[in-house]
């Protein structure tokens, strides 16, 4: 929540006419319907707040140049070198100026491997016995009470994703993998058409 300190700094933002309310919604339907499979709904509703957040006029636009800021706040650590090349893979005029679809493919442009580097040691910190298994609730417990608190919805999820043995333990470096390899790209099979038997 924004402190009292930051709402009275804060300029305020012309309100959304209904053109552009009706012109956003148009947008988040087709952007929904675009990467399904690759972010939910919520998800992207939640990236559509951050977004806002930084276009102050509402003309549905934020500047390029903000992106390492943004990614930074999202929880990210891209590396500066990765942000110069994605900056200008969506802005090669220089322009400085973004749109939330291209804000989107940003955002999905960021190495994996980045996070990858903080992710895998933030679990080996509570594997002790270095055997690469976790008990699920301590590790819930842990995620929910500490640093930046998990929301229960986000906890839920969090474990549902988690593939739980018998004695309440996952491997976390399954787990680990499944969320930072590249999301397999469905293709359509080619010529593979069910052949009559001959009698």
């Amino acid at each position: 929540m924004p402190s009292k300190k930051d709402k009275e700094h804060a300029p305020k933002k012309p309100a959304k006419t209904d053109r552009q309310k009706k012109a956003e919604a148009e947008m988040m339907r087709t952007l929904i319907t675009e990467y399904n499979g690759v972010l939910t709904s919520e998800e992207l509703k939640g990236m559509k707040e951050v977004f806002d957040t930084y276009d102050t006029q509402s003309t549905g636009i934020i500047k390029v140049s903000l992106l390492g800021k943004i990614f930074r706040g999202l929880g990210c650590n891209p590396l500066e070198s990765d942000i110069q090349r994605i900056m200008k893979e969506i802005d090669p005029h220089n322009k400085d100026q973004l749109k939330f679809p291209e804000y989107v493919t940003a955002f999905l442009s960021v190495p994996s491997s980045v996070t990858d580097r903080e992710i895998l040691p933030a679990f080996q910190v509570f594997d002790t016995d270095k055997c690469g298994l976790l008990d699920a609730d301590e590790m819930l417990k842990y995620l929910v009470n500490i640093g930046e608190p998990l929301s229960e919805v986000e906890a839920k999820a969090f474990k549902d994703n988690l593939k739980i043995n018998d004695q309440g333990l996952f491997n976390y470096n399954e787990f680990f993998l499944k969320f930072t390899q590249p999301p397999k790209t469905k293709t359509k099979k080619k010529g593979k058409k069910k052949k009559k038997k001959s009698k």
